[in-house]
């Protein structure tokens, strides 16, 4: 019987220990660093940008959304982020960035194409305007 008793009692305090009445707080989950973008938007994935050709009238507006984090941002998560930027050939650029979004507006037909200085050999796009 002792034995038992015993027994009952450190199973008590491990299901304690283990049952989340410390004094630090689970973290909640980190939202993903992932943002959708808009209709006619442009997605900049690891090493692509999708689509990698838009055609607009001038004065439109083109955003580019950073989709390049993988892995669970939850609690214990990995998550993980690639750096790229879209650079224009005519000289704008947006910041070598792992989240977020930038946007340009297009003001004369042409074709405007642009790269990631990142990866240039392979992750490029143009912009039309006509």
């Amino acid at each position: 019987m002792r034995l038992t008793g015993g027994l009952s009692g450190l199973a008590v305090l491990v299901v304690l220990g283990c049952g989340g009445g410390g004094t630090e707080p689970d973290a909640p989950p980190r939202p993903s660093g992932n943002t959708p973008p808009p209709p006619g938007g442009i997605t900049v994935l690891n090493d692509q940008f999708t689509p990698s050709l838009r055609v607009i009238a001038p004065g439109g507006t083109i955003q580019w959304a950073w989709n390049t984090c993988s892995g669970s941002g939850g609690y214990g998560g990995g998550e993980t982020c690639v750096a790229h930027n879209v650079t224009f050939d005519d000289g704008p650029a947006s910041p070598t960035q792992e989240t977020g979004s930038y946007s340009r507006t297009f003001a004369a037909a042409a074709t405007y194409n642009y790269r990631c200085t990142v990866h240039p050999t392979f992750m490029t796009g143009a912009i039309k305007v006509e």
